[in-house]
């Protein structure tokens, strides 16, 4: 019996699909096992004022780099806590690629965000990949204007501090000084500046300040951000420093000259007086004359116009004169 050409295509199909079949069962793999689906993706994060935009851009391939359209997307970022922040879906183009974007407030946690991509289509195996973005809550710098400023006693000079905002800061920073040495005092003009602006700090040096180099430290506060910056006085001896200490040693001068001055009159004036009585007890040597010189002797005692040594030998002298004129 002649089979026509119908039944001799129907009798090849029976058979291709048998051999299918029977390939399928003896294979330990799928014959129609799935194609392999690579994905590549970035995060690319843009500061603004009130946080950070991040974008996510990728692409979806197979194993000989031929872009995979069409693909499913399921994006997923969780913050530092591993709360979820943002949930997406997207598409890859006829290239292959897909972009979506988060954003991060400027109040957000800080630390580690992490985005988990799925990539899903039929016919093809899941893919899966996980990216980390760091971010930093927003803070601030000082920057001084100069490293060292040195001055004499007396004088007054100013360092400029600048406040840089990072990350979005934007509230004012307030400036105060650390352990000041003594005999030096600051100013601030203005004390309290947004970021972006500059201090002006005036430095006064009293004519006492002790002469050396000090370690300046300035600290800035802005809620409970704070931060430091130092820079090095170095105070050298003034002219009026100088000024001072001669005119100080002319007039302790001027003082010991005059106590000396004094004090010689005042041994004048008591060697006058003595001298006095002497001549007038040595005139008159009589009982009463005697009584009299004893009598201005300690008076003169009494005023302090007499030293002890000569009101003693006066003293017995006039005594044995009393004595004698019995």
């Amino acid at each position: 019996m002649k089979l026509g050409p119908w039944a001799l295509r129907t009798t090849y199909l029976r058979l291709a699909l048998i051999t299918l079949l029977l390939m399928a069962v003896a294979s330990p793999l799928p014959v129609f096992a799935a194609r392999k689906m690579l994905m590549q993706a970035t995060l690319n994060p843009t500061q603004t004022d009130q946080g950070v935009n991040v974008a996510i851009t990728g692409r979806v391939f197979d194993t000989v780099n031929s872009s995979i359209p069409n693909a499913v997307i399921s994006i997923q970022v969780n913050n530092p806590q591993g709360t979820s922040v943002h949930l997406a879906i997207a598409y890859t183009d006829l290239g292959g690629s897909f972009q979506d974007t988060f954003f991060i407030g400027s109040n957000s946690p800080g630390g580690n965000y992490t985005a988990f991509l799925v990539a899903d289509k039929p016919g093809y195996d899941t893919a899966r990949v996980t990216l980390l973005f760091t971010y930093s809550s927003p803070d601030f710098a000082l920057q001084t204007s100069v490293s060292a400023l040195s001055l004499r006693q007396g004088e007054t000079g100013t360092v400029s501090v600048t406040v840089l905002g990072l990350r979005g800061f934007h509230a004012p920073v307030n400036l105060t000084a650390l352990e000041l040495p003594a005999g030096v005092s600051l100013q601030y003009y203005p004390a309290s500046i947004a970021p972006g602006g500059t201090v002006t700090v005036n430095v006064a040096l009293s004519i006492f300040a002790a002469t050396g180099n000090y370690t300046i430290t300035l600290l800035g506060v802005s809620g409970s951000v704070s931060h430091k910056v130092s820079f090095q006085l170095n105070i050298a001896p003034g002219l009026i420093q100088v000024v001072y200490l001669f005119i100080a040693f002319i007039a302790i001068l001027v003082l010991v000259l005059f106590l000396l001055l004094r004090r010689r009159g005042k041994q004048k004036r008591r060697e006058a007086a003595v001298e006095e009585l002497i001549k007038q007890s040595s005139a008159d040597k009589g009982y009463v004359a005697t009584a009299r010189a004893i009598a201005r002797l300690e008076e003169l005692r009494a005023m302090e116009r007499v030293d002890e040594s000569t009101y003693l030998r006066l003293r017995k002298e006039y005594e044995k004169r009393l004595e004698k004129s019995k």
